[in-house]
């Protein structure tokens, strides 16, 4: 008999295939459709990495796609700039529909597909055509949000990564959304992703009016029956078998963390040596081990090369401490004053390596983030290896 392929898919943005423990954000998004003044015409979501953020703008535009609307995405680490990366694919869907709808056009291959509806052409640059036309990205949007307006139907556009954006640029888009999309009847919304390092960097800034009229979705770890759900369905789904005991092993070592749930549900059928007569505690035992090690060097090791010595020091400091610790005996390890450790705990709570447990203590987000700055710690000469 064939082994059922692995039905987990422990990639970074690629949906899941149970999408668990979002209802209230999708709820919230859906009524963009129904209603032009719903406040989730501008959402941001916000979380942690790993939390499933790119996931759920998936899921937005999949619901947009179901609603005949079209959408544009883009993500804010754009070599080319992301102003100029909207300006081209929303030409792209601008020409498309002309083309479909109104005058014929010369069509050019591009093999380019938006939102679920495949526009694998473009139209040819007309003779002509000023170059300013071909730039004006406020022109293009509402014109084709008019043009969709006409057919019932809308346009969403959607910005990953919005922590990485240059100022200027998330201030720039900001007021040509506003602008374009105050018409009621012209049907245009926006969802972007973030991590929570954007407070620090944007909200604070000239972009923080737009961002902060944004309609916000802070999300975080699923709850442990959610997670089971996560897990549970599609090993079933799969041709699988996991009995109640083994299942709550591989949830309680997820946390509820989005990621690291694919990376257990991928690892514990991988160890499994027959998935349909049963995965076995002791295979979850091991996939568990090494989920955590990849959970570590996928999500926290690029923040823990952009820490300074002395982020790392802080971190190295709550080593000591079985659970959380007291800024004060971080201090004290660290011949430092409490006060003066404020920035490098909010600079740490802002790369989501710690969390507050309290007044005056921390702890870290998670076991796999314990575990990664100890490892670290160790090889780079912070602490002694064991």
């Amino acid at each position: 008999m064939t082994r059922p392929i692995n039905p987990f898919s422990p990639s970074f943005g690629v949906s899941p295939p149970v999408l668990a423990g979002r209802r209230s954000a999708l709820s919230d998004f859906e009524t963009v459709f129904g209603n032009a003044r719903s406040p989730s015409n501008a959402t941001l979501i916000w979380g942690l990495r790993g939390t499933g953020k790119t996931v759920l703008l998936n899921a937005f535009e999949d619901r947009a796609a179901a609603h005949g609307w079209l959408t544009v995405s883009s993500a804010a680490a754009k070599p080319s700039g992301l102003l100029d990366d909207i300006f081209r694919k929303a030409s792209r869907c601008l020409a498309d529909f002309e083309a479909e709808h109104g005058r014929p056009q010369r069509r050019v291959v591009s093999g380019f597909s938006v939102g679920g509806v495949g526009v694998q052409t473009e139209s040819a640059p007309q003779v002509g055509t000023p170059p300013a036309a071909q730039h004006d990205l406020e022109s293009t949007l509402e014109v084709l949000g008019d043009a969709l307006a006409e057919r019932g139907v809308g346009l969403l556009i959607t910005i990953d990564e919005l922590h990485a954006a240059p100022v200027d640029e998330i201030r720039q888009f900001g007021s040509i959304f506003q602008l374009v999309s105050r018409r009621p009847e012209r049907p245009i919304a926006f969802a972007g992703a973030a991590l929570p390092e954007l407070e620090d960097r944007l909200m604070a800034g000239e972009a923080a009016t737009f961002l902060q009229r944004c309609h916000r979705h802070e999300i975080g770890n699923l709850s442990i029956s959610e997670a089971e759900v996560a897990l549970r369905q599609p090993v079933v789904e799969a041709g699988g078998q996991i009995d109640d005991a083994v299942l709550q092993l591989a949830a309680d070592a997820s946390g509820g963390q989005p990621y690291l749930i694919q990376l257990v549900g991928a690892d514990m059928w991988d160890e499994c040596a027959d998935p349909v007569a049963g995965i076995a505690a002791e295979e979850v035992e091991r996939a568990v081990a090494r989920s955590i090690e990849k959970f570590g060097a996928h999500v926290y090791a690029p923040v823990w090369r952009r820490l300074s010595d002395l982020d790392k020091r802080f971190l190295v400091a709550m080593l000591d401490d079985a659970g959380s610790s007291a800024i004060a005996d971080i201090g004290a390890r660290w011949q430092h004053s409490s006060r003066s450790l404020s920035r490098y705990r909010q600079r740490l709570l802002s790369a989501g390596l710690v969390t507050s447990v309290g007044h005056g203590r921390v702890a870290f987000v998670d076991d796999a983030a314990r575990s990664h700055v100890a490892r670290q710690a160790a090889a780079e000469g912070w602490v002694e290896s064991e």
